[in-house]
């Protein structure tokens, strides 16, 4: 009863101090009825632009760079908004509705999904390795016309293997070689690593060690909650993401919440 109660009251209203920062992280941006459409991944565009209301109500939504910047000097709650996988609905979708609204995101990118239009995310999930016969990854000119735009574009590994198991071989391949591709893309130096995946089980100290050497200054996971520069996984340059499908307001609101009751660290 108590639990409920709590549950109750943590999806009620959100609950934020100035010193705090979330990462927000989207795949696919796209309704039911769309190709790529998968309810493990995609949040359909109605939703996504009413959670990114609600975050826009509480939190002073930033970029990648001003969110992980080593400065406290704010006096509200910042937020970002990142993509991961590089969905061409992030371009058609996402993007015209952040730029209308003065929000600027960033997309973490696969060079499998650039070239081939595809990505493979494991035996453990068939059911999303799908070929597709019309494009729904941005290609190579995309990329170029979202950095234009001043859209920031990360590295999200080669072929979004779980880098865990892979080889020091492969893990060169997945890292160094996807950020080499997409700087000569953009022209611009590629800062920021999202882990594939991103829980605590897909990477170990050496795809850390790897992304570092690689030339990457912040790695971000999919650990469910918020950081402050004060935070030891900010001093590891290792920041958690809170990833959201169709979540209901109330729902998001638990989930920003969340960490008030309990420490998370998957």
């Amino acid at each position: 009863m108590f639990r409920k109660v709590l549950t109750k009251a943590l999806s009620y209203r959100i609950l934020t101090g100035s010193l705090k920062r979330f990462v927000f992280l989207y795949h696919d941006i796209s309704d039911s009825g769309s190709l790529q459409y998968s309810p493990l991944y995609s949040t359909q565009v109605r939703e996504f632009k009413s959670q990114v209301e609600l975050i826009a109500r509480h939190f002073k939504l930033v970029s990648l760079e001003e969110v992980v910047a080593d400065s406290s000097n704010h006096n509200q709650p910042l937020a970002s908004i990142t993509f991961d996988d590089g969905f061409l609905s992030v371009k058609d979708e996402a993007l015209p509705y952040l730029e209308s609204k003065g929000i600027p995101c960033s997309v973490f990118v696969n060079s499998m999904a650039i070239k081939q239009n595809r990505l493979f995310y494991g035996a453990e999930m068939p059911s999303i390795n799908r070929s597709y016969e019309r494009k729904i990854f941005l290609d190579e000119n995309d990329i170029k016309d979202l950095t234009a735009k001043g859209v920031c574009i990360g590295s999200h590994s080669s072929t979004h293997k779980v880098l865990a198991n892979c080889d020091e071989e492969t893990l060169r391949e997945e890292i160094l070689e996807n950020k080499l591709y997409i700087e000569g893309l953009t022209g611009t130096a590629v800062k920021h690593f999202a882990l594939p995946f991103g829980k605590r089980e897909h990477y170990d100290a050496r795809v850390l060690e790897q992304c570092r050497r690689a030339g990457h200054e912040f790695v971000f996971s999919t650990n469910p909650t918020f950081f402050k520069s004060s935070s030891s996984c900010y001093e590891r340059r290792l920041i958690p993401r809170i990833g959201l499908t169709n979540q209901t307001p109330a729902e998001l609101t638990f989930m920003i919440n969340r960490p008030l009751l309990k420490t998370i660290d998957i």
